[in-house]
């Protein structure tokens, strides 16, 4: 009984011109239209069982894409840190310069391709920075307030992110307020 009813279909409506894109995705993967939307439909289930939603996955993939595209690596964390913390030793301000021009590109990049660049850079900051526990964003028509958490982050590279958001924030057209670091928190507010 059990087999029989995992095998039952089901009919469901889709609009016509979300099922004309479905059939066009489905024959560039080589699929039936019917392979590719039940793949599709047991992704999204453990995209939901991972606690993430569609759209949070969606915007985790697009910035993963980004930021292979601008250049990004991911490095172990006491790798990145003893490097950081050995070029700040002998050139504090050629790094900070480094990592608010790599964060003017990210801004500019960012700005071309996502529809709320502030949300992305939010995005950005969560799925390439592991060691952040906390990105917080608060934004009206003219002002972001940006706040970045870590029980890990080192001095140097609570100053050098910090460096790194406002390159971005810069490119997107606004001006820092306020840059307050600390080791592991970072509070910045920006006006437009």
């Amino acid at each position: 009984m059990s087999e029989a009813k995992a095998k039952r279909k089901r009919l469901v409506y889709v609009p016509e011109d979300l099922l004309a894109d479905v059939t066009e995705a489905a024959r560039k993967n080589s699929e039936s239209l019917s392979m590719f939307v039940e793949e599709t439909l047991k992704q999204a289930l453990n995209v939901n069982h991972l606690g993430y939603s569609r759209k949070q996955a969606t915007e985790t993939l697009q910035v993963m894409h980004a930021h292979k595209i601008l250049g990004g690596a991911f490095v172990p964390l006491d790798v990145l840190n003893y490097l950081t913390t050995k070029a700040y030793e002998t050139e504090k301000e050629k790094l900070l310069d480094v990592w608010y021009e790599s964060g003017k590109w990210h801004g500019k990049y960012i700005k071309e391709k996502f529809e709320d660049p502030i949300q992305a850079l939010k995005s950005f900051l969560e799925a390439t920075r592991w060691d952040l526990s906390e990105v917080e964003v608060r934004q009206d028509e003219s002002t972001v307030k940006l706040r970045c958490v870590s029980t890990v982050l080192t001095t140097e590279a609570t100053e050098l992110l910090s460096k790194f958001i406002e390159g971005a924030m810069h490119s997107l057209g606004y001006k820092t307020k306020k840059s307050d670091t600390l080791k592991g928190m970072i509070v910045l507010e920006f006006k437009s």
